[in-house]
């Protein structure tokens, strides 16, 4: 089916080019540290590497948009730093038995691929998306 063709091409797409700006990421800032107190650096590593896959509100690009996996994690976790540490295990090494999305948003973009991010632009980009969390979308608004 064409309809479905499309998707897994956009889906294979979105994943080389995440690939390829995540190794960008870490080859342009070498090994400089970048200050996680910088407020904008999540956002930053998300415009650099993220959003080209995953938009910030629905509808969806090629990945669940920010809102949603905001609201995810925020069912899912107590804590920020519990679900930080989750995030960025998973984007390291994405695993279906270890996502907060639902099955169907997993049938329909497949995993991520991993991140080749250092741990301290995965966790300040982790920290961002669950600061995107809106308290006033509801559970539907955030369809995949």
């Amino acid at each position: 089916m064409i309809t479905k063709n499309y998707t897994a091409s956009a889906a294979v797409f979105g994943a080389l080019f995440c690939l390829f700006a995540g190794s960008a990421t870490v080859a342009a800032r070498g090994s400089g540290k970048v200050s996680a107190a910088d407020g904008l650096q999540g956002e930053s590593i998300y415009r650099s590497s993220c959003m080209v896959c995953h938009s910030l509100v629905p509808p969806p690009k090629v990945a669940p948009p920010v809102k949603g996996l905001a609201r995810h994690y925020r069912e899912a976790f107590k804590s920020k730093r519990e679900a930080v540490d989750h995030m960025v295990a998973f984007m390291k090494k994405p695993d279906a038995s270890k996502a907060v999305c639902q099955e169907e948003a997993i049938r329909r973009f497949g995993l991520m691929p991993a991140m080749s991010l250092p741990e301290s632009d995965l966790r300040a980009v982790s920290e961002w998306v669950w600061d995107q969390f809106d308290p006033a979308m509801k559970p539907g608004d955030h369809k995949h």
